[in-house]
């Protein structure tokens, strides 16, 4: 098979399988989308340490911890879930089980922390006479497509990006070069609604970092960028990986690859098999610290959203 090379579209990756892929793919980096790759990267990397912790994961976390600790009062516990969750209740309400902790029990439960930092940025692009006009907006919350009774569907609200992060040129070289690529698939849109995600995941020795703990997954926009990767310190693995679902519902994965930084990911994500044939998910694996020597490694990446 020969060597990976940019770009790489669902026809590339059609030859590579040996079966048709007509769901729009597309595999890059900076420099392919004609922009200034070295300048975007040194402005965006320190960024990611500045930006506020997200607490969801380890809240959910800490109810699961709980609950496998005090199992006659799960259900009790898994009531006061959601409220603490979405950030209406504080974990004073697990009072009386934290209590009872054993001195090493509580320590584990001290150790779950927030290991991911985020934030959140919106953007309306439309195009009339040739321009590109961007307006940002704000992203109220954030929820995924799935059933009622999963977290991922409850609402969440992410801190909004600093302006000095997102209101630059930079970055809307990139929106409207991300817009010219969706343009590209469906050349009659004239107006996109973006979500930018900023996320920085931690890697430690005890505790690998995953940007996926759901797995393989949509995000129920029409296209994504499920990762441009700004950012890699002193990890292994975090690979990347393209999926279609199949008409007797197992996933198959059709691309993988560990992006660098500077490199990305753009496809289609729900509902794209009404309009091309194909269901595309996406996933990308846990990665470890590649230098134990060194307390934590990072993986900083920029998502985006787009309907």
């Amino acid at each position: 098979m020969k060597p990976l090379t940019f770009p790489i579209t669902e026809k590339d990756i059609s030859q590579r399988i040996g079966r048709s892929i007509h769901a729009p793919i597309l595999v890059g980096d900076l420099t392919t989308l004609g922009l200034d790759q070295t300048g975007f990267l040194n402005f965006f990397t320190p960024i990611f340490q500045t930006l506020p912790w997200d607490p969801y994961d380890a809240r959910r976390l800490r109810v699961e911890f709980l609950e496998n600790i005090f199992p006659a009062a799960q259900k009790k516990i898994r009531s006061l879930f959601k409220a603490y969750y979405q950030g209406s209740i504080s974990l004073t309400a697990f009072e009386p089980w934290i209590q009872q902790l054993t001195p090493a029990q509580a320590a584990d439960f001290a150790r779950i922390q927030a290991w991911r930092r985020r934030s959140v940025a919106g953007f309306y692009l439309s195009e009339k006479a040739g321009k590109i006009k961007i307006e940002r907006t704000p992203v109220e919350q954030f929820s995924q497509q799935v059933a009622d009774e999963d977290f991922r569907s409850w609402p969440r609200i992410f801190a909004e990006a600093d302006p000095a992060h997102v209101e630059q040129v930079l970055f809307y070289d990139l929106l409207r070069a991300i817009f010219k690529v969706v343009k590209t698939r469906r050349p009659d849109l004239h107006q996109i609604h973006l979500t930018s995600h900023f996320m920085s995941v931690r890697a430690t020795e005890k505790a690998p970092g995953d940007n996926s703990p759901e797995g393989a997954h949509e995000d129920g926009a029409d296209f994504i960028v499920s990762a441009l990767v700004v950012n890699r310190f002193n990890v292994a693995g975090g690979e990347s990986q393209i999926l279609e679902q199949l008409e007797d519902g197992q996933k198959e994965i059709i691309f993988k690859y560990t992006l660098a930084p500077g490199e990305f990911i753009f496809q289609a994500d729900t509902g794209e098999e009404l309009i091309y044939g194909n269901d595309l998910w996406h996933h990308v694996t846990p990665f470890h610290l590649a230098d134990t020597q060194r307390a934590e490694g990072w993986r900083d990446i920029i998502g985006f959203d787009i309907v």
